[in-house]
């Protein structure tokens, strides 16, 4: 990325994008996605039809970019539980915790506004897509095993779809079908991932 810094011109197109973001997110989890018009997003942001499609060629686009920034979320909420869990177990829990609490404190639209970016993923044939989220997941297994908790008996990478799996399964099936509590959930799977992780008693003695 440049380090140069941005135009005058190029700020205020980020600010537009920006706010046709935040009417668009407040909306979703106000009313639910389906139900929202790209006529009432551009009245909450206040800006013009044609404006929105500047920037945004379809309603579905803005989920898209959802999608990106929550990758960047999880990342930073992987960070934040390597720096606060003293083990990868404990960092599993905060960091499944942190992953998807956000989503249920958006209320009853939450569920339905992350079942549609989760999926806008699918239609979207990027490869970066898939490979930016597994390397988070990569990187919370890499720093399991630097720190010596995390087994070495299988390859981290395998080791990575384990974890990404167990937490993609969640949440599917918390946006799908419902009716449980996804954070008590997030706990039991949290341990059950940890358990399969663990390093074993005889591998303490190799290097």
């Amino acid at each position: 990325m440049s380090s140069q810094p941005l135009s005058r011109h190029d700020r205020r197109k980020q600010e537009t994008r920006s706010r046709i973001r935040e009417a668009a997110v407040d909306l979703f989890t106000e009313q639910g996605y389906e139900a929202t018009k790209v006529s009432e997003i551009c009245e909450r942001a206040d800006v013009a039809r044609q404006t929105f499609f500047n920037h945004y060629p379809a309603k579905r686009d803005v989920l898209t970019t959802l999608f990106d920034i929550g990758l960047e979320m999880m990342a930073a909420t992987l960070d934040s539980a390597c720096e606060r869990g003293a083990n990868t177990r404990a960092r599993l829990h905060l960091f499944f915790h942190d992953a998807v609490g956000p989503a249920v404190e958006l209320g009853p639209f939450g569920r339905d506004l992350v079942s549609h970016v989760v999926n806008s993923a699918d239609d979207v044939e990027r490869p970066e897509f898939a490979q930016r989220v597994s390397n988070v997941f990569l990187e919370l297994v890499q720093r399991g095993i630097e720190l010596g908790d995390v087994t070495r008996r299988y390859p981290p990478e395998a080791l990575a779809e384990l974890v990404e799996g167990s937490l993609v399964t969640l949440i599917r099936d918390w946006t799908a079908r419902g009716g449980f509590d996804p954070l008590a959930r997030v706990d039991q799977l949290a341990d059950l991932v940890a358990d399969a992780l663990e390093r074993r008693p005889e591998e303490r003695g190799r290097s």
